[in-house]
């Protein structure tokens, strides 16, 4: 009972207390940091908006055009092959997707293809069919550079797609637990960065120290087309015949831009790309040629992108 009388009359001594305090609570928040020293409000946190999507972008240095592809821009990229040649602005109405560009190498008399093309796990352009190339004397004893040059790749690994520039004859899964299949491929050449395989792949021979073959003008000033690599992100690089380049100087381009790998396309006469622009109404229905003078020249395959 004693003890019972003790807290009671300590709860009865502290209510006056509470009851001075309580009211301090209800005050302005200057009368509670004067009663209570209590520091002022931190400032408010401005959140920054959401970073927005990436989208295409194109970079003009006097006549070469740099084009990055954001990987989250890109729902579909895929060869396109015509059973006859045809213009890349006439894929480009009729399929009616976001980008399309020259892709790799035709025979201008037979019409008939002399690179590789894989679309959905199948070789839809062979160039072993290609009689004037296999039977040709002067290449016979080069076919197996000329069949194994480099083609850019899209690959399934474990449902998520990635890119990759090989030689041909490369496998997909290049590490021991990689799960990678070719899902498409285009094949042109040469690899020009980190390597540039110009004689590895036979574009450009030499004897004696002297250059006896360049079939792709590959040591003199020409439009160029290339696809090149980095990080996720993919880049078009179209040199026109306003800022013409050698494959060495291409290859320049692609270490100064950083790539991580890149290849070179079809060019000269076949540099082609048309970009709808959706998102990026600076660049809305853009058309480059090699040479804005000139028709543009009808295409064996192309590389499309939406």
């Amino acid at each position: 009972m004693f003890f019972t009388k003790k807290i009671l009359a300590a709860l009865l001594i502290a209510i006056p207390v509470i009851s001075a305090v309580a009211p301090v609570f209800s005050a302005t928040i200057e009368e509670q940091q004067e009663y209570f020293g209590i520091p002022e409000p931190a400032v408010e946190c401005i959140r920054k908006p959401p970073t927005a999507p990436r989208r295409i972008e194109i970079e003009n240095r006097k006549g070469i055009y740099i084009v990055k592809i954001p990987y989250e821009k890109i729902k579909l990229i895929r060869p396109h092959v015509t059973k006859l040649l045809t213009f890349n602005k006439s894929v480009f109405d009729a399929l009616n997707v976001e980008l399309v560009v020259n892709g790799g190498y035709f025979d201008a008399n037979n019409k008939h293809t002399v690179s590789y093309v894989v679309i959905d796990g199948k070789t839809v352009l062979d160039p072993k069919k290609n009689d004037s190339l296999m039977n040709s004397v002067t290449l016979g004893k080069h076919l197996d550079e000329i069949l194994d040059r480099t083609e850019f790749r899209v690959l399934d690994c474990g449902g998520e797609m990635k890119f990759d520039i090989q030689k041909h004859s490369a496998p997909a899964n290049r590490k021991l637990f990689d799960r990678c299949k070719i899902v498409h491929s285009l094949q042109a050449g040469p690899e020009l960065y980190p390597t540039l395989r110009m004689e590895e792949e036979y574009f450009v021979e030499k004897k004696d120290g002297k250059v006896v073959r360049d079939s792709i003008t590959a040591l003199k000033k020409c439009a160029r087309t290339a696809i090149g690599i980095k990080g996720k992100d993919l880049y078009i690089i179209i040199a026109t015949t306003k800022h013409k380049l050698t494959l060495p100087e291409l290859s320049k381009l692609c270490a100064d831009l950083k790539l991580d790998k890149a290849m070179n396309f079809d060019g000269g006469g076949s540099t082609s790309l048309n970009f709808k622009g959706t998102d990026n109404p600076a660049y809305k229905n853009l058309e480059i040629i090699s040479d804005k003078k000139k028709s543009a020249r009808k295409l064996k395959s192309f590389l499309i992108v939406n």
